[in-house]
């Protein structure tokens, strides 16, 4: 049987999952500002949409954690 690793995660282990991205996902925003204002175009390397998945996707495990069990 496959089971998904992020339900595997604690709570714990999901805020700092959630610490990190937030924290690459302002790195990657201010770059990208950056290289914009600097450059004239859009940053080559930009991951925001990704992190932003992947932001959604640990809030919304952690929501799954919280919620009362039927």
């Amino acid at each position: 049987m496959v089971t998904s690793k992020i339900a595997q995660l604690t709570e714990a282990d999901l805020q700092y999952l959630d610490k990190l991205l937030h924290k690459e996902f302002s790195k990657q925003t201010n770059d990208s500002k950056k290289w914009r204002s600097k450059n004239g175009y859009d940053y080559p390397c930009d991951d925001t949409e990704k992190l932003r998945k992947l932001i959604d996707a640990v809030q919304s495990q952690k929501k799954l954690l919280t919620m009362p069990k039927w």
